[in-house]
């Protein structure tokens, strides 16, 4: 008689932040699993420190350094933010290799993030462009 041993797995749930209804219920839509925690990640990075009501201390400076010189220096410095801000607040994940490379052409930096989930074995990918907005 053998015994099967399964790792139960968490479930994670967030809401949208585009609000947009669901088209059949009009209820919110609701991110699950990986998509919830790449959401979150990625608000960890875009969110700029003292926006969020009531916590004070999420989000980051990157907004601010995108402001900056397009250069290795800041490039730095971005990636060193973006370590210290998902360390910091979102420790349901860990950050396997983290990339920063400047585009002066396109006054924007390429920012890869290959990441995995506490729990999960798979290993997940954010890759996005970050340039100034305002």
């Amino acid at each position: 008689m053998a015994i099967e041993l399964r790792r139960e797995q968490k479930e994670f749930r967030d809401i949208s932040l585009t609000f947009t209804p669901n088209p059949i219920t009009g209820d919110l839509t609701i991110l699950r699993d990986e998509r919830a925690i790449n959401n979150a990640v990625k608000n960890c990075i875009l969110i700029s420190i003292n926006e969020v009501p009531f916590q004070r201390d999420f989000g980051s400076t990157i907004p601010e350094l995108l402001f900056e010189m397009c250069d290795e220096i800041t490039a730095g410095q971005v990636e060193d933010e973006v370590r210290r801000s998902i360390n910091f607040n979102e420790p349901r994940v860990e950050i396997q290799r983290l990339i920063v490379e400047p585009r002066p052409d396109e006054n924007a930096f390429f920012c890869y993030i290959k990441y995995n989930i506490v729990g999960y074995d798979e290993v997940f990918i954010i890759q996005e462009i970050l340039r100034p907005t305002r």
